[in-house]
């Protein structure tokens, strides 16, 4: 088993026809799969993206439990630790 058998691999030596349509296929799959998320994302980015502002307008609708029209929990007694 030396260097004269013909199956050996040979630095520098060309590719196969095999090997070369290998390589194309594993390229296409890349660029294919890129190509989807590229797709994708100017969907999603045109479809959901920044449409203004709303057109609705509820005021100033206040979060602390108790004090807003839609609370569901009563104020508390003693005001809060936090001054203002």
């Amino acid at each position: 088993m030396g260097a004269s058998e013909g199956k050996d691999i040979q630095l520098g030596s060309q590719p196969t026809d095999r090997e070369r349509k290998a390589t194309l296929r594993s390229w296409l799959i890349l660029v294919a799969m890129v190509l989807l998320f590229l797709i994708w994302g100017f969907f999603v980015f045109f479809s959901v993206g920044d449409k203004g502002p709303p057109n609705w307008d509820f005021g100033v609708v206040e979060d602390i439990p108790g004090q807003s029209p839609y609370a569901t929990e009563y104020a508390e007694p003693t005001p809060q630790h936090v001054a203002d």
